[in-house]
């Protein structure tokens, strides 16, 4: 800008006006002829220029309209304008202008297209914008870096994952030889690393100077994370392929190692329980806790054989085998040992035993094998490019209404679950003991296995009780430790008191699962959406974040995640590395339980949630909303069909929030009145 342009006053200053967005002055400085929406200063930066930086749609729009010339480059990077909006990640604006002709081929100073700029600013967002608009995945800068290199080295997994699931070529090479692979080690990033192996990225490729991954690796300190990789991908450290043992009789890998992880538990556990109950109890303990932890052991060690998405027990079907496994033992027992001996003398407990367990287990399967109502995905790039441009227009392409992973459009109460890698309607949460999403397909059936479960294990234990008295005394028995009466008890029949014993341990984490999921059903709220509100407040900002999914009820899992938007400095810290306990107290849910209790009793903290929640019709309603569902509850239910306030709604459709039944003035019936969209959650 020159010294003449510096002295002007402001409102005839058409660069200042243009960064604070007034078109009215601005049209005032083209009517008197003193500029036009050519004009350019000494740099070659245009009007237009600022307004695409700013973020000033309107007058980008107007300055278009009078003739700004969209591809005039300027400033000290001499840039378009469309790449000055898309280092402040302005996409609405990026998507103006190349509507209007910006090319988005053109390079700065450094050599950067407006793909390349959106990799390096992490705007996974930006990225999925350009990629739809048939830009070339692969097309290098001026050294022959790719977005993918770039994507690599900058450490953003989310642009990682969009680029390879673009078909980006993980073969490409830059000037000196490097490979995507050679950048993500550079880094250190664990994510691109294992994707880029995932995707067939060359392990023992060299650069211009023969530096392998591997010396790359040792060379950057990241020797660590290559190892990880390798393992986590199926490989040797030295890269070679690890072979399967059983390939030889073994088609499908996942397959079998998903039904070992699911029935090792019950193996674990008739081992376990034998011990406890047939050696002394100084012996029994010790050793049965060193067995368990050998036989789990074992289970890790299959691991090294499984697909990088099963790497860890809470990613496999092994927590929901621990109750499987514990289901078939007492179904064993019941029918071999409790029946027999109490049929006459305790028959009611009998049929509600029966009829308790046969229901559990019912649900149990039904719940882990239905699709939890999965959003459907489009079927090809034009449908994804039709919903893109469909919420560009609607100024709605953020986050909350379009999901990045599956590339749809994202309905209310939905959530992408990163364990499922899916989209779940009404998304309640992932729960591990059923190995699958509970979403609005399966989740009356997940309550009603829990809520059975409770009633089959208090009448176990009294059934236990009933079978215990109609046993003989054993006769020479003696105890050092306990009593003689307990220990007379205790020696009727030691496997079926450990193993009722084993199963009232359930009952903990089943009660508080089960008063959490009431609550939730009386507020008209999911587990998802109660954990947020618990975090972080109930603003409609905060309501529009995404969190991450880590397979649990617990509020530890529901923190926020910044890897779908790129790095963000104002993104809370990672949270500390947490001990044995912390673990399984999130597996069962106790935080979930506190928090829920807690802001439970908080009456005007749930009347503010009500407020702020547009499906919730009241707890009457709410629950017979949820309970008096005409959709079968022994078959699957039709695809994300449900009801709200008596009428049926498909949440893997719901864009809108439903309409509240209002009172008209004056007793004359009742209206529907349209809820704010802000409230939308």
């Amino acid at each position: 800008m020159n010294t003449e342009q510096k002295k002007l006053p402001i409102e005839e200053d058409i660069m200042q006006l243009a960064r604070l967005g007034e078109i009215g002055a601005i049209q005032k400085l083209f009517d008197s002829g003193k500029f036009d929406a050519t004009y350019r200063d000494d740099q070659g930066i245009t009007p237009l220029h600022w307004a695409a930086i700013n973020g000033h749609y309107a007058l980008c729009h107007f300055l278009i309209q009078a003739g700004a010339p969209i591809n005039a480059k300027g400033g000290d990077a001499v840039a378009t304008p469309v790449l000055w909006a898309a280092k402040r990640c302005n996409y609405y604006i990026v998507n103006l202008l190349l509507q209007h002709g910006a090319d988005p081929l053109l390079t700065d100073d450094q050599g950067f297209n407006l793909l390349h700029s959106a990799t390096l600013d992490g705007n996974v967002f930006q990225l999925a914008l350009l990629l739809h608009q048939d830009i070339p995945v692969d097309i290098p800068d001026s050294q022959g870096h790719t977005s993918l290199m770039w994507a690599a080295y900058k450490g953003y997994p989310a642009c990682v994952d969009v680029l390879l699931n673009w078909g980006a070529n993980v073969y490409a090479r830059d000037d000196n030889g490097f490979t995507a692979l050679h950048w993500a080690l550079v880094k250190g990033g664990l994510h691109a690393i294992q994707k880029l192996i995932e995707y067939g990225s060359d392990r023992f490729a060299e650069t211009n100077e023969g530096k392998t991954p591997a010396t790359v690796a040792k060379e950057m300190n990241s020797l660590r994370q290559w190892q990880r990789a390798l393992s986590d991908g199926g490989y040797n450290p030295d890269g070679s392929a690890r072979s399967f043992p059983l390939s030889s009789i073994v088609k499908d890998r996942r397959w079998f190692l998903s039904r070992f992880f699911f029935l090792w538990p019950t193996v674990i556990l008739f081992i376990v329980l034998n011990i406890m109950s047939h050696m002394v109890i100084y012996l029994s303990i010790p050793i049965s806790l060193f067995v368990a932890y050998f036989l789990q052991w074992v289970a890790q060690q299959a691991l090294r054989w499984t697909p990088p998405d099963m790497k860890g027990l809470h990613k496999t079907p092994f927590l929901s085998g621990v109750f499987a496994g514990t289901l078939f033992w007492v179904w064993v027992r019941w029918l071999t040992k409790l029946m027999p001996w109490t049929i006459f003398s305790a028959p009611l407990l009998n049929v509600i035993f029966g009829v308790s367990i046969a229901l559990c287990t019912y649900f149990y399967f039904l719940t882990m094998v239905e699709d939890p109502g999965y959003v459907p995905k489009s079927g090809s790039r034009n449908q994804q490019k039709a919903v893109i441009d469909d919420l560009l227009e609607a100024q709605k392409f953020d986050e909350q209404n379009f999901c990045i992973p599956c590339m749809v459009r994202r309905p209310l109460r939905s959530k992408h679950c990163k364990r499922c890698n899916r989209c779940v309607a009404k998304h309640d949460h992932h729960c591990p003991w059923v190995d699958n999403c509970i979403g609005i397909n399966n989740h009356r059936h997940f309550v009603l296995y829990v809520l059975t479960m409770e009633i089959g294990v208090v009448v176990l234990v009294w059934l236990t009780l009933s079978y215990l008295d109609a046993l003989p005394a054993p006769v020479n028995v003696q105890c050092n430790v306990i009593s003689n009466e307990l220990c007379t008890i205790l020696n009727k029949d030691p496997y079926t008191i450990v193993l009722v014993i084993w199963s009232i341990l359930q009952l903990t984490w089943v009660t508080m699962l089960l008063f959490v999921q009431l609550v939730q059903i009386g507020r008209a709220q999911t587990t998802f959406e109660s954990m947020r509100r618990h975090m972080h407040g109930n603003s409609a900002a905060d309501a529009f974040t995404t969190f991450a999914t880590t397979g649990t009820t617990s509020l530890a899992e529901a923190e926020l995640t910044s890897s779908d938007r790129g790095p963000d400095p104002a993104a809370p810290r990672a949270a500390k590395k947490e001990g044995c306990w912390g673990q399984w107290k999130r597996l069962l849910g106790v935080d979930t339980f506190m928090a829920t209790a807690i802001h439970g009793s908080n009456a005007q903290a749930v009347m503010q949630r009500q407020r702020q929640n547009p499906f919730t019709r009241g707890m009457l309603t709410n629950c017979k909303d949820f309970w008096c569902d005409p959709a079968p509850l022994f078959r699957k239910r039709e695809m994300g069909q449900a009801m709200l306030d008596g009428e049926r709604v498909d949440y893997t459709k719901m864009y809108v929030a439903p309409p509240r039944m209002v009172m008209r003035p004056g007793g004359e019936g009742g209206r529907y009145a349209a809820v704010d969209g802000d409230e939308n959650v």
